[in-house]
Formats: structure tokens, C-alpha cells, sequence
């Protein structure tokens, strides 16, 4: 078992990687009574363009299918529910899909051997059939339209979508109806054969628990099972260029203010591991430095009359794409553009504040270890967005120099945007 140490943090967390791939994390945090369990397969809504395992050719997917096998995954051939089986253990259990990952897991504070046992059961135990697959088609539509009621995740999902041009990315993790009602059984099983493989999986567990004990009642769990030796997973590869898709577009919806978001688009060379970080950190500080709660740059807009609402600000990544977005309840859109733009190219940096928020990143490490949850959620994570857990993230941030970031930032092009407008009609009509 290999022991991975935390730089300047004083923590250990336990790796191996068992005979069938699977790749499995322990952190024991002594006087905690909760334990939590993570059960992390690298496949989310975007990956609907690949070989299935044990076939030659790349083969396409119906969009929101991984969301589609997530739900799935919770019905079992005995009838009973997933979730009534750990109720039973008085243990909280759960999952979600987003475009990268879908992760399952569980808390508990009593119960815990026969609770790991559960998660492991039930998401290496699929149960796919015809009737049950159709009634899901249904449920999924009602998510689909409660979830295009919400302006805000409405103007999410458009944010990728009027961004990237050839990117999976750009569909929503849910999917659409249409894209639903073409799902099969054979689709879902071709999907888990290929994804849920434990060699493209990481089980994180965190809490007090015993390292020896919970390694082997892991192993022996996967021992009883036989899985088909994975190909390396071979995913269509999109070049995606730096111009957006859409520039701008004007979008009707029931809005007693209207709404805008300014999505800029970025494309790195492919990283990974500590290289991407770096590249992250000048979206972090951007976003802190200019447009956080503690600056003024929202309350100058507000006073303006430019926007109603506070500003909302935040990046996205994925691959060696990233997106930098933007939206407020706006009165002047046209100003609101201009200003962003004129705020964004602006160079000078407040090397004070650039130093408070480096001190910042690295406290934040540190109280993450007062956290067993916390930290089983940075290790897989950090291995989704990574393709590695990383542990020297404080001497990281702590060589991280203004100089540096101030280099980067002049790098940035910001001529590559999106705009999206969300609007009643009402200023139509008025006109």
C-alpha cells in the first residue's frame, strides 16, 4: 500500500490499486463519527462519442445517457430500493452526473463495513431491462422541463452550448427528450461495460475508520466479481477551435428583468496535472482579484444602472478548454458588455490583494483536512480534473508568484465571447 503525504499538512492518504484496476484512496481522520464512501467512474454526459469495450469502431450515443444509466443504476433485480437498503443502516445515499464524472456515495455513521458493501454491490450489480428503462423515460422528461423552467440553468447550458463548436460539452448533462426516447438497454449496458470498468474508476473512503480493514473488505467485495479485461478507452477526439459557436443571441423567457451572460472562451495546449492547475490559477485569481464579493466592481455596475443584481462570475474546464462566464439581471446591456470587456483587459493587478488571496488558497487547504468528506472530494476530484491526485498543492500555491500570473494574464485573448440575452419581449412589444 502506498502512503501519499500532504506537503506541510502533516496528513497521509493511503493508495493501492487493486488486481482489477481499481484505484482506491483511504484517509483516516481519528474522532469523527461520520464515514463517507465515494464510487467514482471518469464518465460523464460528455463522453457520447467512443468504442465500446470489446468492438473496433467509435460508436455514438444518444445525449444524457450516463445521466439516463445514473438513475438507472439505483434499481436492482430484487425490487427493493437502493435507497430503503441503506435507510435501513440509518445512512444517506446519493449520486450525480456531470459532463466529466459520475460519482455515487454514501454517509453513515453506523453500519459502515455493511454500507461500503452496499455501494459496491449495487453500482457493480446493473439491472437493465426493457420495462424498466422505458417508465425511466418518463421520469427523465419531467427533469427535462422542470429543468428548463430555470433561467439560470437555462442560461448555463446555453453558455456551453453558444461556446464550444465541436465539443460534446456543449449539451447538457441531462439531455433532451428526444435524445431520452432513443435510449436502449443494449445502450446502457455498451455504456457501463465500457466505463464502469474498476480500471476507469476510484472508490474514496474517508473518516475513522480502520486502513487494513476497509482495504480488505474492498478487495474481497471485488473478488467475487469477474470483469472482461479493458481496452484503454478510446473517446472521438474534438479540435476544438478558439472562436465560439454562436456570438450572440437574444432568448425569450418569463423574466421580470432581463438577464445576460458574456461567456469567453479559452483553448490551451492539452494539460494535465500540475500544468493545468497553473493554468486554472489565472481564472482563480481573476475572478478573486476583480469580481469577487470584496470588490468593487459589481457595485460600481449597480450604482451605474447598468445591472440590478449582483454580478455572478465563474469559470469553467474541461480538457484544454476553458470558459469564463459571466450574468446579472442587466438594464444597459450594451454597457454591461463594454464595462466587462474594458475590466477584463485591464492588466493592473493589485499585487496586495493578489498575496491576501494566495494566503487565502493555501488556509483553504489546510481547514480542507478538518473535513473527511472534504478531503475524499478534493482526491477524486482532483483526479477527474487532473488525471491525478496532487498532493503538494500548498507548496504549489506557495511558489506561485505574482510575476507569473501577471505574465499569463497578457496572454489572454478575450476577443473570443459569447453573449447570450434573456428577455420577456416586453421591450419588443414597447418599441
Amino acid at each position: 500500500m502506498e502512503e501519499i503525504k500532504v506537503s506541510k499538512i502533516g496528513e497521509v492518504i493511503y493508495h493501492e490499486t487493486l488486481e482489477n484496476g481499481l484505484n482506491v484512496y483511504l484517509y483516516k481522520k481519528e474522532g469523527f463519527n461520520k464515514k463517507n464512501a465515494f464510487f467514482v467512474t471518469k464518465y460523464g454526459s460528455s463522453y457520447n462519442d467512443f468504442r465500446p469495450i470489446g468492438k473496433d469502431k467509435i460508436k455514438s450515443f444518444p445525449l444524457g445517457i450516463a445521466h439516463f444509466l445514473e438513475h438507472k443504476l439505483f434499481e436492482n433485480s430484487d425490487n427493493e430500493n437502493t435507497f430503503t437498503k441503506f435507510e435501513k443502516y440509518g445512512a444517506n445515499v446519493n449520486a450525480y452526473t456531470t459532463r466529466k464524472e459520475t460519482c455515487y456515495y454514501f454517509t453513515c455513521s453506523n453500519y459502515f463495513n455493511e454500507c461500503l458493501n452496499l455501494l459496491l454491490d449495487f453500482v457493480g450489480s446493473p439491472y437493465f431491462t426493457i420495462d424498466n428503462v422505458e417508465k425511466e423515460k418518463g421520469i427523465i422528461e419531467q427533469e427535462i422541463n422542470m429543468t428548463n423552467d430555470s433561467v439560470i440553468r437555462f442560461i448555463y447550458d446555453k453558455d456551453f452550448y453558444n461556446t464550444l463548436i465541436y465539443d460534446n460539452n456543449k449539451y447538457s448533462v441531462i439531455g433532451d427528450s428526444k435524445n431520452v426516447r432513443k435510449i436502449t438497454k443494449e445502450d446502457l449496458y455498451e455504456c457501463y461495460n465500457t466505463f464502469y470498468n474498476p480500471s476507469n474508476m476510484t472508490l474514496v473512503v474517508a473518516g475513522d475508520i480502520d486502513i487494513e480493514e476497509t482495504l480488505k473488505l474492498i478487495k474481497d467485495n471485488q473478488s467475487k466479481r469477474e470483469y472482461q479485461k479493458q481496452d484503454e478507452i478510446l473517446l472521438k477526439d474534438f479540435n476544438e477551435p478558439k472562436q465560439v459557436y454562436k456570438e450572440y443571441e437574444e432568448c425569450y423567457k418569463n423574466v421580470s428583468t432581463p438577464r445576460i451572460s458574456v461567456c469567453y472562451k479559452f483553448v490551451f495546449p492539452k494539460s494535465k496535472g500540475y500544468d493545468l492547475l497553473s493554468i486554472l490559477m489565472i481564472f482563480s485569481m481573476i475572478l478573486d482579484i476583480k469580481f469577487s464579493s470584496t470588490s468593487s466592481f459589481s457595485k460600481y455596475l449597480r450604482d451605474e444602472k447598468i445591472i440590478k443584481s449582483d454580478l455572478s462570475a465563474n469559470y469553467s474546464s474541461f480538457g484544454n478548454v476553458v470558459l469564463l462566464m459571466f450574468d446579472a439581471d442587466v438594464l444597459d446591456k450594451e454597457r454591461f458588455v463594454k464595462e466587462l470587456d474594458k475590466k477584463l483587459k485591464d492588466e493592473n493587478y493589485d499585487k496586495k490583494m493578489f498575496e491576501l488571496y494566495k494566503k487565502a488558497y493555501i488556509s483553504s487547504i489546510v481547514k480542507t483536512y478538518d473535513s473527511p468528506s472534504k478531503v475524499a472530494n478534493v482526491i477524486y476530484s482532483h483526479i477527474i480534473n487532473y488525471g491525478e491526485f496532487l498532493p503538494d498543492v500548498y507548496d504549489f500555491y506557495n511558489n506561485y508568484t505574482y510575476d507569473k500570473f501577471i505574465n499569463d494574464v497578457k496572454k489572454l485573448d478575450f476577443s473570443n465571447k459569447s453573449v447570450i440575452y434573456v428577455t420577456s419581449g416586453k421591450e419588443v412589444n414597447n418599441a
